[in-house]
């Protein structure tokens, strides 16, 4: 399980498989789960004059990949991390400013596919017609990472050589979470002392099987979030009307100092819903959700990396 390896390229089309290499698509991940194969078994449920299973058939077929990226910039203002393609695959559009910023914006419709192959110590598994959705997770002392699933089609698993020629000089060493290296979290203009943070983008997707037609389906999103901070004199700010009254306001995160490793996540329009509190040694700690929503739509979330 130590010998796994991940490449990621971005297709031109579905159906227009592409080979990745390991010098070119190689993905620095952790944690990395992948399920060779997803299906439903159908049950034939035969009618026979004695007891026992009546067997079982496999449909609709495919594959799924899980994994972690640590969250940290390419070095270089202006120029793409190589996580880049994975966002894609997640329904962002990337933009890119040459010497100053690359910032991805998510899209409703046209979002690149996938091929993505797994490598468990020479064992291929092949995935092609891949979309994924994305998770972040900042939590103080740790490091910032993207957790990512993808799904896409089936095929027959192989035994190969590993590519021998494995680069990943295009992914900078993280940061780890804490008040030096993540200077701004600013939730309606508050930025009070928190001990958790996280967003989860929720692509639905689905794998779709018909007559004539199979592949993954990725109808709409629901992105939500949750952050956990102290909880604040009302006086300071009242958390509990702004949930009543349904209040909407911005919220902003940058993470990095320098040049070419800075992250942030603007969410311009979240919504707060119903906290509770906890106790963290003797302090009142708020665990707070909230809807991440458009504003003109396809505006609720932007990764600026600069």
């Amino acid at each position: 399980m130590k010998r796994m390896l991940l490449l990621a390229a971005v297709q031109a089309s579905v159906g227009a498989v592409v080979v990745p290499t390991g010098a070119a698509n190689a993905m620095m991940v952790r944690g990395f789960t992948p399920e060779p194969i997803v299906a439903d078994q159908v049950e034939r449920n035969l009618i026979r004059p004695y007891k026992g299973n009546s067997g079982k058939l496999v449909a609709g077929e495919h594959r799924k990949f899980g994994f972690e990226i640590e969250l940290a910039g390419s070095g270089t203002a202006g120029v793409a991390p190589a996580w880049g393609p994975l966002l894609l695959g997640c329904g962002f559009a990337e933009t890119v400013t040459a010497d100053t910023s690359v910032e991805y914006m998510p899209v409703s419709e046209g979002e690149p596919v996938l091929t993505l192959y797994g490598y468990v110590d020479g064992t291929l598994f092949k995935m092609s017609d891949a979309k994924g959705t994305v998770s972040f997770d900042l939590t103080p002392k740790g490091i910032p990472v993207m957790k990512f699933e993808f799904l896409g089609t089936y095929e027959p698993p192989s035994e190969v050589d590993m590519p021998t020629v494995v680069d990943y000089t295009k992914f900078v060493q993280p940061l780890v979470v804490g008040k030096r290296n993540t200077p701004t979290l600013e939730i309606f203009g508050h930025a009070g002392c928190t001990s958790a943070f996280s967003i989860n983008w929720a692509n639905q997707l689905a794998w779709r099987e018909m007559i004539n037609c199979a592949g993954t389906r990725s109808p709409d999103r629901t992105p939500t979030g949750s952050i956990t901070m102290e909880f604040p004199k009302v006086d300071v700010k009242d958390w509990t009307e702004i949930v009543r009254k349904g209040e909407v306001g911005a919220l902003n995160v940058v993470h990095g100092t320098v040049p070419g490793n800075i992250i942030e996540l603007q969410m311009p329009r979240i919504q707060p819903g119903v906290f509770s509190l906890t106790d963290d040694q003797g302090v009142a700690m708020m665990q707070l959700p909230f809807d991440i929503n458009p504003v003109q739509g396809d505006d609720e979330l932007v990764i600026v990396v600069r």
